[in-house]
């Protein structure tokens, strides 16, 4: 499980540093572009498992094949040197808007890659009002949370 928010610098060759937290787990795993501007590192059973959703069919509409297009073209095996850096394409940093410094965030099985600054402006609306509000509004049932806010 991955859990907690990283800041490390990127430098002018894309290599960050993986937090150490993650790097025991993140073993053969997979860096790919996901949702809101992000990358997502998914361990290897986790890609393996996420995948099997996106296979390309005789049914697979155009929409469907746009996506897998992008999501398989933008995936890299994440490669942790002997520093314990990771290199980000200019094409990765680019999607997850990462400029000098990257956010890693545990989200429990993955791990979400982005720009310091799309990291801070979201972090910026999340009062802890909005962030009850929010809970209540994804809390799925029969969750702990769902009892507490029924």
């Amino acid at each position: 499980m991955f859990y907690g928010v990283f800041r490390h610098a990127v430098d002018s060759k894309g290599r960050v540093a993986l937090p150490a937290q993650f790097r025991r787990d993140l073993g053969g795993a997979v860096i790919a572009p996901g949702a809101e501007n992000r990358l997502v590192i998914r361990p290897i059973m986790e890609w393996q498992e996420y995948e099997q959703h996106f296979r390309l069919t005789a049914d697979s509409s155009a929409e469907q094949r746009l996506f897998m297009r992008h999501l398989y073209a933008g995936a890299r095996e994440v490669d942790v040197d002997i520093q314990g850096r990771i290199l980000l394409s200019p094409e990765h940093r680019a999607f997850a808007r990462i400029e000098d410094r990257a956010v890693f965030v545990g989200v429990s099985n993955v791990v979400d890659v982005v720009g310091e600054a799309v990291w801070d402006s979201e972090s910026l609306r999340l009062d802890p009002e909005f962030f009850s509000q929010l809970g209540d509004r994804v809390a799925r049932p029969g969750s702990p949370d769902a009892g507490e806010r029924a």
